[in-house]
């Protein structure tokens, strides 16, 4: 047992089956794993101790948050669970540089709450503040404000990681670039982001959201593009919305159909006078404007909060959740949106989402989106049962399509129940793929 073998009082080893259990799989429900044991740091010293006694005794360590991917990234398969969510220190806010350090265990709810005392946030923030910043540094991040800002991990100042090798090592855009490189959207096949620092963003005490609704995809499109570059905008994202429903022949007999609008929410903050809608979408092409929010920014930022409580009552929360999202550029995403519609079964809802993702100055190597109008699309079902195999088989096809037209995944998603194509999609980067898991990590300690 690895108690007998670590001997090291300061750390954490739970083995109880009630405790493995909740390690076996991850958000998506869809992947399982074994867990021969967790392990919970409570410093950056206790993660180094045991990442060097894992190297001397040849085991395999898998790093884990709040396990929010859906395809099994931070499920142990006969290896121990790392968990790094006592690892949760949050530093003071520096108003001189405008940054706040954090450990990997610390979540974005616990941040913004730090942060917002200051009338500041990180530039970017994630639909659900409950994940931890190393798991989510270890993606990407995608938010309402990636148009201007693009992804999280483009907002990282400075880096401490723990490599595979036992190194602690510091790391930015210009000391050790390659690291940081390789860890931001790198999955944690390098090392372990034990420590970060997050540049930061002045914000009003109020937002106005503009809820827009349209009834052509061109126009939708052109619209996100245009307001996206707009700098006075602060937040944007698009929406798939289903309205008329019915049922119709088909070759494969009678099936269901939906008809399909798309929206967009376009966030100003102000401090005291609202802006109106003439002075931010004097030349948007919005079919109707059905409704205009003014809250408080603090609100603003929970926003998807009661979603993610209505999963929780209904029981979709503990289903599965195959979840696919991928960057696109915007004129394939055009081209393909509506085919993709089209194969969606009805019981998926249409929480399915865009979002602008700014590509200039992009640190990282692995996170692969386009270089111009470059989109994040989500296709979000609520949840879908196990025994759904067609529901399954529908994603698969949806993926391979979005894959064809030179679509992009990005990682935290549901990859598909097949192994997936790893050398495919880094391309001409997946030689530097396996030279810096290699170097970093040449004893394979990081699962």
């Amino acid at each position: 047992m690895i108690e007998q073998k670590i001997n090291l009082e300061s750390v954490n080893i739970i083995q109880d089956d009630e405790s493995l259990s909740s390690v076996t799989s991850d958000f998506g429900h869809l992947v399982k794993g074994h867990s021969l044991g967790i392990i919970q740091p409570r410093t950056i010293e206790e993660v180094r101790l045991t990442v060097q006694f894992a190297k001397n005794h040849h085991l395999q360590l898998k790093p884990r948050g709040k396990g929010y991917t859906q395809s099994g990234q931070s499920v142990a398969q006969n290896a121990y669970t790392l968990d790094l969510t006592q690892l949760n220190h949050i530093g003071g806010v520096d108003l001189i540089t405008q940054t706040i350090t954090c450990q990997a265990g610390a979540t974005w709810q616990d941040i913004v709450t730090k942060t917002l005392a200051y009338e500041m946030l990180p530039c970017v923030l994630p639909l659900n503040l409950e994940q931890t910043v190393g798991g989510l540094l270890s993606t990407g991040g995608i938010g309402s404000t990636s148009k201007t800002y693009g992804p999280v991990i483009a907002n990282v100042v400075d880096l401490i990681i723990l490599t595979g090798n036992g190194e602690m090592i510091s790391c930015n855009r210009t000391r050790n670039r390659e690291l940081y490189d390789a860890v931001l959207g790198g999955l944690g096949r390098c090392g372990i982001i034990v420590s970060s620092t997050l540049a930061l963003r002045k914000v009003k005490k109020y937002i106005r959201t503009f809820h827009l609704l349209y009834d052509s995809l061109d126009a939708w499109m052109y619209d996100q593009v245009f307001l996206g570059k707009n700098q006075q905008i602060d937040h944007l994202e698009g929406f798939c919305w289903t309205s008329a429903k019915g049922i119709r022949n088909t070759t494969r007999g009678k099936q269901f159909f939906a008809h399909w609008l798309y929206g967009l929410q376009v966030g100003v903050e102000y401090e005291e006078t609202a802006p109106s809608v003439s002075d931010v979408l004097p030349n948007a092409n919005y079919w109707q404007l059905i409704h205009t929010e003014d809250e408080e920014t603090v609100s603003h930022v929970f926003r998807y909060q009661p979603r993610f409580e209505m999963m929780r009552t209904i029981g979709a929360w503990n289903q599965t959740h195959p979840w696919i999202e991928c960057f696109v550029d915007a004129q394939t995403l055009v081209q393909v949106l509506p085919e993709i519609l089209e194969m969606l079964p009805l019981s998926f809802g249409d929480g399915h989402r865009t979002m602008m993702v700014a590509s200039d100055n992009l640190p990282s190597l692995f996170m692969m989106p386009p270089q111009e109008n470059n989109f994040c699309l989500a296709i979000l079902p609520v949840a879908v049962s196990m025994t759904d195999i067609k529901s399954l088989d529908v994603l698969e096809k949806v993926n391979q399509l979005l894959l064809d037209a030179g679509a992009k995944r990005y990682l935290s998603g549901w990859l598909g129940r097949c192994d997936f194509h790893w050398q495919q999609h880094y391309g001409q980067f997946y030689s530097i793929w396996e030279t810096l898991k290699q170097k970093y990590d040449p004893h394979h300690i990081l699962g």
